[in-house]
């Protein structure tokens, strides 16, 4: 008969030890390891791509060769689309006024060459006179525009050294004095010039000056010298520069006065406002981006915000990666563009330029 024996009883604190010992590292590994997956896949994983933010920038360049004039911008000055930066002067003032002389003593040559008659023909010689007197009364009046263009170019320069005291209160009124006469002068010649017009058209109603003028070679010749003052004064008149977006001033390549040649980049522009994100999908693909694909936006500042977005477009060609957006130690990578769409500007604010990492969702 075989013999039962007893069971030795097993404390509980030994019970509580072999159980710590064999069965809690597995459940604390097993409960490190979600938590590692947790954190990795949401805060640490590497994201599908990397993007930046692009914002709307544009350079203003010259449109003619010439000398930049009412030009006061620097870098971070802040500007309006449509505000007007300064002007070009396209010929230098030493050769518009020779030119204008070559035209004015032409017209005093025919002015010469016209011999006294009676009647009728000193009427027509009136009228002529009247004709040239206009036409020099133009030229007079193109000099002192000039010459008050370039002496206001300087008030606004001597004026704004005034305001930080570096230009005594004598030197400020005389070049202030300067401009208001040349303001003056400009002012009684463009009076002149409309009175004579009155004339020449009064003597033209009552003559019939105006259906003879292609058959009298007088008035033919000073025809011909009037196309070429006006060729002369337009091409010669100031070229405007007009701001082509709103923005922020980042690069400015010529001062005021300067020359600068057609097609030269003077100053660049930045705007404000993120126009969307720009990443690159690298090779080999992991997943093929399209159009329309759901993607998540992770800024990198404090907190990791992040929105949902969708891709508009995918680029064509494959291309080298910006420096700034390649991999911590990759050189020449190169990827695939995508543009994406930027949703909830307000909600979250970002910065044109700046780095955010992407998550595609297909």
């Amino acid at each position: 008969m075989s013999k039962r024996y007893t069971p030795i009883p097993v404390p509980f604190k030994q019970r509580l030890k072999e159980l710590r010992v064999k069965a809690l590292p597995l459940v604390v590994f097993i409960i490190a390891g979600i938590s590692v997956y947790s954190l990795w896949t949401d805060k640490v994983s590497s994201p599908g791509l990397i993007g930046e933010v692009v914002a709307g920038h544009s350079a203003v360049s010259s449109p003619k060769s010439g000398f930049l004039m009412n030009f006061y911008y620097d870098r971070f000055d802040v500007v309006q689309q449509g505000q007007l930066m300064g002007q070009i002067m396209q010929a230098d003032s030493l050769i518009l006024n020779a030119r204008l002389d070559l035209v004015r003593a032409e017209i005093d040559y025919l002015r010469e060459s016209l011999d006294p008659i009676i009647g009728e023909q000193r009427n027509l010689l009136n009228f002529e006179d009247l004709k040239l007197e206009q036409i020099q009364a133009r030229i007079s009046l193109a000099r002192a525009e000039l010459e008050r263009q370039q002496t206001l170019a300087n008030f606004n320069r001597v004026a704004d050294l005034h305001e930080r005291g570096l230009v005594s209160d004598q030197e400020f009124e005389t070049i202030r004095t300067e401009l208001d006469l040349l303001t003056v002068q400009s002012d009684e010649m463009r009076e002149l010039i409309e009175y004579l017009s009155v004339r020449i058209a009064e003597i033209e109603e009552m003559s019939g000056f105006r259906n003879r003028a292609d058959r009298d070679p007088v008035l033919a010749a000073i025809k011909v010298q009037e196309q070429r003052m006006e060729t002369i004064l337009a091409e010669s008149a100031p070229v405007p520069l007009y701001a082509p977006i709103s923005g922020i001033i980042s690069q400015v390549w010529h001062k005021q006065g300067e020359y600068v040649a057609e097609g030269t980049s003077i100053l660049h522009i930045e705007s404000r406002e993120p126009a969307f994100i720009v990443g690159f999908v690298r090779q080999p693909f992991s997943i093929q981006p399209y159009s329309g694909m759901e993607v998540e936006v992770r800024t990198r500042k404090p907190g990791r915000a992040f929105f949902n977005s969708n891709i508009e477009q995918v680029g064509g060609h494959i291309r080298l990666i910006e420096d700034n957006l390649q991999r911590p130690g990759a050189f020449f990578e190169s990827g695939l563009p995508v543009k994406i769409h930027i949703h909830n500007r307000n909600e979250i604010p970002l910065t044109p330029g700046e780095i955010v990492d992407i998550v595609m969702r297909p």
